[in-house]
């Protein structure tokens, strides 16, 4: 089965985007509650005095750090949640390294066989392309279209279209099979926009340089002819602002409808190719973006078998490269140097522990929970959670632009909300994964075709609202809209995010804000759209969502004339795509400020603390490369904009610093976005 790979999930609003898979353990392993040491402030360490927080409270609070923080080679951004990272990666190791020579077919040895074969440079070299021998005689043996269509389908790669399984949005206990756009090596926008030409031009150099390492008759005719080939499928993207809008891409078709959508294309090979579940199944499919498959058809009937070979080939060569000969890791290499700024590989272990955790994290998180996660661990990040959705709560009931039945829904959504935290209270069972021992390639080959029968697996079965989409180590938080749920896995519950034996100011200005952001998704622009049972149905009256909108265009514009430090004008954040995020930023703090009331006992406690955690969450440093990507494709806004856009708007940070009207960060009143 193919995976959607370029539509933002908005059924898993997560806190962070770029960072969404760093691996983390170790929570909340620092401090107990017995620890007698006075309660801790916030770091400091960062701080620039001759910056004011009412100029910038972002570098105020790490402006020296910005300045004398070097980015290692092999990094591309360092902050706050590369921190806990690099902090917690030689205790994954250690722990991978302890499990010795585990007994076959257990999930020990499925993690020690995964790390091992990633760490044997050697049989990688040895081995070249040969892991792809299969799927490459499996392309080349496919006579006709047709044929061609369902080895296509059987690919880990997406494909020109993917298939996946879906929670249906206007029934949220039926799974749904989903068809979306697919087929890019890169996002869309960079094969068109001048501002990318460098990455364009990087992209066709590893293509030819793929193409010549595993020994194709014409490696620059293919490569030229593939990356002609994705341009043509980039012409016919959505673009990530539109696929932020749950409405537009949620068109349920009959498998009739979808296949009239583009006639041309082999559907039924194709879905031959993905899975062997009954066509009954398929009776209701979700198309998420009808004209782009409209078009693939047609790119498919014009396009020459041989190109579409050649492209099938490349696609899992860009997959595998790194993973192969010397040759081809340096050509994939030389590509994320030229794309991304960074210098410099990780050691190989990192790489390694990066390998297991992306292919077998709920295996590994099973084992790091059961070590590294305390077991009150829960009932601690519960209390701030209970006090948080109170705070929501009392900011719902005493609300001056919603009118009673907007309320009364909106409360009863919020009271619908389940919490998960740390780990699943159920595992999945992964006994008939095969992972060979020195055979990377095909193990990481049996990873995906594991993976994508599981979820087909779920067509025609009850939905499952207790399933994770983290594992435990993963070093941040989520929403999802179809199960009103919030969830928050173990690595994220650690200092700086949530400390134990810090002052309360600290926990409410860190984590407290996270968990009112991941709420507030429920409560953002597309989010609000959801009622408490996870469906897509309107609950607002008109007037109230007029209102609300309005809000968010003001956001919107805010947002719009932000243009990061050391970027030119043109770079500027996109307040469409952020919008949610951004909205999710600035509820969750204002919302962790009002918990700190309610905890505090106070209506006016000190929340100096609370804002110097705040920017502390938020540090971090980017290559010029990164920054300029994140600008075009990340639904959230840069760090800096996260810590000072956010406080601009709220009267506590005014009040707190003394802010006024000629410092930088002053926001008229009529131009501040109250929610």
């Amino acid at each position: 089965m193919n995976s959607p790979r370029h539509r933002i999930d908005l059924n898993r609003r997560s806190f962070l985007y770029t960072l969404a898979a760093i691996p983390a353990v170790a929570a909340l392993v620092s401090c107990t509650d017995s620890d007698p040491k006075a309660p801790t402030g916030p770091d400091l360490s960062g701080v620039d005095p001759a910056i004011r927080p009412q100029d910038d409270l972002f570098r105020h609070v790490n402006g020296t750090w910005l300045r004398e923080y070097q980015l290692p080679p092999d990094k591309t951004s360092f902050g706050t949640f590369a921190e806990v990272s690099d902090r917690v990666e030689g205790q994954l190791k250690d722990v991978v390294d302890g499990l010795g020579d585990p007994q076959g077919g257990t999930e020990a040895q499925q993690i020690r066989d995964l790390y091992d074969a990633r760490m044997d440079v050697a049989t990688l070299n040895k081995l070249g392309i040969t892991p792809l021998s299969g799927p490459f005689a499996r392309i080349d043996g496919a006579a006709a279209k047709p044929d061609l269509a369902k080895v296509m389908g059987a690919l880990p790669l997406g494909g020109l279209v993917a298939l996946g399984v879906t929670v249906d949005r206007k029934n949220s206990n039926a799974y749904l099979p989903e068809i979306s756009q697919s087929g890019l090596g890169m996002d869309s926008q960079y094969y068109s926009k001048p501002e990318f030409a460098q990455y364009l031009s990087a992209y066709s150099d590893l293509l030819r340089q793929l193409a010549a390492g595993a020994g194709f008759p014409d490696p620059n005719g293919s490569a030229q002819r593939v990356l002609d080939l994705e341009k043509r499928i980039a012409a016919g993207f959505w673009d990530n602002v539109r696929l932020r809008d749950a409405d537009a891409t949620y068109n349920l078709k009959s498998w009739d409808e979808v296949k009239a959508l583009a006639p041309q294309f082999d559907w039924e090979p194709w879905l031959s190719g993905c899975t062997d579940r009954p066509a009954s199944l398929f009776g209701k499919v979700v198309v998420g973006e009808p004209s782009f498959v409209t078009a693939a058809g047609g790119i498919w009937a014009d396009t020459d078998i041989e190109t579409w070979r050649d492209y099938l080939k490349l696609g899992l060569l860009r997959m595998y490269a790194k993973y192969m000969t010397d040759q081809l890791s340096d050509a994939n290499f030389a590509y994320l140097k030229a794309t991304s700024g960074v210098q410099q590989r990780p050691e190989l272990w990192k790489s390694a522990i990066g390998v297991v955790d992306g292919n077998l994290g709920m295996q590994l998180g099973k084992l790091y929970v059961d070590k590294y996660f305390p077991s009150d661990a829960k009932d601690r990040a519960k209390q701030l959670v209970n006090n948080l959705l109170a705070a929501y709560r009392d900011n719902f009931h005493n609300s001056s632009w919603m009118s009673p039945p907007t309320r009364a829904a909106a409360i009863a959504k919020l009271n619908k909300i389940t919490v998960k935290i740390g780990y699943p209270d159920k595992w999945r069972d992964y006994s008939k994964l095969t992972i060979t021992r020195g055979k990377l390639v095909e193990s990481l080959l049996a990873v995906a075709a594991f993976d994508s029968a599981y979820e087909m697996s779920k067509l025609g079965t009850p939905v499952d609202k207790t399933e994770w989409g983290m594992t435990p180590q993963t070093v941040n938080a989520y929403y999802d809209e179809t199960s009103n749920s919030i969830n928050f896995p173990a690595a994220i519950l650690q200092a700086p995010f949530f400390d134990a034996g810090a002052e309360a100011a600290v926990n409410y200005g860190a984590i407290g804000a996270v968990i009112g952001h991941e709420i507030g998704h429920g409560f953002d622009d597309q989010g609000s759209k959801y009622d408490g049972d996870g469906n897509r149905r309107d609950w607002w009256t008109p007037r109230d969502r007029a209102a609300f909108d309005a809000k968010t265009e003001q956001l919107i514009a805010q947002y719009n004339a932000l243009v990061p430090a050391g970027l030119p004008p043109t770079e500027h954040v996109n307040g469409e795509l952020t919008v949610g995020e951004n909205l999710a930023d600035l509820r969750g703090l204002m919302i962790s400020l009002a918990a700190f009331r309610i905890d505090q006992k106070s209506d006016t406690p000190n929340y100096t603390d609370m804002f110097w955690a705040w920017g502390r969450n938020w540090r971090v440093k980017q290559t010029t490369q990164a920054a300029e990507q994140q600008i075009a494709t990340d639904p959230h806004s840069p760090g800096e904009f996260r810590c000072n856009q956010v406080v601009r708007n709220l009267p506590e940070f005014y009040s707190t610093f003394g802010v006024k009207e000629g410092d930088k960060l002053f926001l008229a009143q009529d131009q501040r976005v109250s929610l």
